[in-house]
């Protein structure tokens, strides 16, 4: 989604590059989905409340309709064998294009060797403790803060 998402509000010029990566940012630390938020953001900053509400729901309006007709689709037949491995193949799926968003934004991201330290040390912190994940964006914030981003 990330990669669209650029793709779709740096290159019309409705953001720029830092802009998109602060409203990335700001996306995966409030509630939603984080194409919500952007559009949400996105419509407010061009068009006001008007646009603000009218991005919001031409974003959701697709999933909540898929979602609905998914819901009834499994709700008949969650327990058939092709159902379970559609769903297995789906889990794998989704978490190849979680690596590949974060993959692709990484360069962005990481512009020197105190990001990256910054990067690699929440990295372990996440996978390797039981580290709340609020608290390390409020610790990334601060050390962004102190090493003068």
């Amino acid at each position: 989604m990330i990669p669209l998402l650029q793709r779709e509000m740096v290159e019309p010029g409705w953001l720029n590059l830092k802009e998109f990566l602060d409203m990335v940012a700001i996306s995966e630390m409030t509630p939603g989905p984080i194409a919500v938020n952007t559009a949400t953001f996105v419509g407010y900053r061009l068009f006001g409340l008007l646009g603000g509400a009218v991005a919001t729901l031409a974003v959701i309006s697709p999933s909540l309709i898929l979602t609905f007709l998914l819901f009834h689709f499994l709700a008949r037949y969650q327990d058939h064998p092709l159902t379970k491995r559609a769903m297995a193949g789906i889990h794998v799926a989704v978490v190849i294009l979680i690596v590949s968003a974060g993959l692709y934004i990484l360069p962005s991201a990481v512009i020197d060797l105190k990001t990256l330290v910054l990067a690699i040390a929440t990295f372990l912190l996440i996978t390797q403790t039981n580290s709340n994940p609020i608290l390390l964006i409020l610790l990334g914030g601060l050390a962004g803060i102190l090493l003068g981003y």
